[in-house]
Formats: C-alpha cells, structure tokens, sequence
C-alpha cells in the first residue's frame, strides 16, 4: 500500500468504534475456562448456571436488586441486568459482590462494567485494575480497561492496554482493531505513514501485519484479512513483535 493510500484508508477508519466486551461475553469466556478446568482436574461435567427468571427480575427495584442472588449465579444475573441496561442495579450488585468476595476476578469485571456504562471512568479504571491484580492475563478486562481510558481522553494508555492484550493473546482480533483505532486517533494520517515508514524499515512484515490489523481490517472487518495478518505476526519471534511495539509506541 503507498503512503497516500494508508493515508486515506486511515482518515476512514478514524470514524469506526472501539470493541467493547459485555459481562454476557466474558460469562462465555469465564464458563470455558471453568469446563477446562475442571475437565483437566476431575473430568466431572460442569452444571450451567441457572438463569435469574424474568419474574424475578421485574421484582428488583431500579436501585438495587431486591434479594441478592448466590454466587454461583451472580454472574448469570448480572448479565441479565446488563441486557436490560439496568445499570443501577448492576452497579449495586457489582458492588456487593466485590464486598463479599473481593478476590473473584470477575466479580470486578462486572462493577468495572457498571462503572463505565454510568460514565464513572475513574471507579472503572480501579476496577479494572483491580480486576487484573487477581487475573492479570484477563484480556477482556484489559480490552475494556483500553477502552475506559480511551473514553477518559487517555490515549496512550489505551494502548498500552490494548497491547498488553495482544500480547498475552496475538490472536485477539478485536484488541489489534482497537489498537489501531487508538493510534490514528491520537497520531492522525501522518502518523501512521511515519509508522508505517519505519515498520518497513525494520522488517516489512511487520509493516504488512500492522496495516492489515489496524487500517485494513478496521476498515473491512473481514476477518480473512486478520487471520492473515495474525499467521504472520505467530510466526515472528518475540524480539520481533516487540521491535513493532517499540517503533509504534516511540511516536505516541
């Protein structure tokens, strides 16, 4: 792709969004990880999680859920508050369930979530935070976190977050998307040419995975361009990803 054509592929992009993660996709995540778990440690078959009924949910006032469920089904109702945009009850029950069992991960994930939808960037950040404290290869809660901060006009930090992301899973398309959005927005057109520029110059791999994941598909959303793009970046080496980390982040 020629400079000119990077440019104009950018000025594109800058107008898509960033890729949030709900609690009901971090329920996904965190059940599969529980089946593994337990599959590797008991071979024993894992329950689902009972779902709260639509009757007992219509009985919780906007404020806070009326009866606090188990804990075994915070997660299952908070996700039901969170498809209800109930956000006042999912604070209150983030917030109890962060008291009563302050080391579950998830548990932050939720009032973290809760925080950002009130547009309480500040107590979503430290919830975050926290959340990775107990889990710090949580790459959801990291996508997020970049989130929150990008919404708190923290660009940089966002794309810290979103790289400690990828780091931890190359494959995460959806935080290389964000990534590259965070970038064009906080060095514009000029920017990602200079960074393509000296991509090129160190490898032009490097220069042809980070245009595929951060313009290209930003653009498209096709996701044989980031398969593409992700097969090349799992076949570098460590020095040499991180060599693309310095040269991006040596301009922000």
């Amino acid at each position: 792709m020629k400079q000119s054509d990077a440019g104009q592929t950018a000025t594109q992009v800058q107008g898509n969004l960033a890729v949030s993660f709900s609690i009901s996709q971090y329920q996904i995540a965190v059940s599969v990880k529980s089946r593994i778990a337990v599959v590797l440690l008991c071979l024993a078959a894992i329950a689902g999680m009972a779902q709260v009924s639509a009757d007992e949910t219509r009985a919780q006032p906007r404020s806070e859920p009326q009866t606090i469920p188990q804990p075994t089904r915070w997660l299952s109702h908070a996700s039901q508050l969170e498809r209800q945009q109930n956000w006042r009850a999912l604070l209150a029950l983030g917030h109890h369930w962060t008291q009563t069992e302050p080391d579950n991960a998830t548990a932050w994930f939720v009032l973290g979530r809760a925080y950002s939808k009130t547009l309480r960037y500040p107590e979503a950040i430290e919830a975050y935070r926290r959340n990775l404290k107990i889990q710090p290869d949580d790459v959801l809660a990291l996508n997020n976190l970049g989130n929150t901060y990008r919404d708190s006009r923290l660009p940089r930090e966002a794309m810290l977050a979103y790289r400690d992301a990828v780091r931890i899973k190359p494959e995460y398309v959806e935080a290389w998307h964000n990534l590259g959005l965070s970038f064009i927005a906080l060095k514009g057109v000029a920017g990602v040419s200079q960074a393509l520029q000296q991509l090129r110059a160190s490898d032009p791999q490097l220069a042809e995975a980070w245009r595929s994941l951060a313009i290209e598909y930003s653009l498209t959303r096709d996701q044989r361009v980031a398969r593409k793009a992700i097969d090349v970046l799992r076949g570098l080496d460590d020095r040499k990803r991180q060599r693309m980390f310095d040269i991006l982040f040596s301009t922000v």
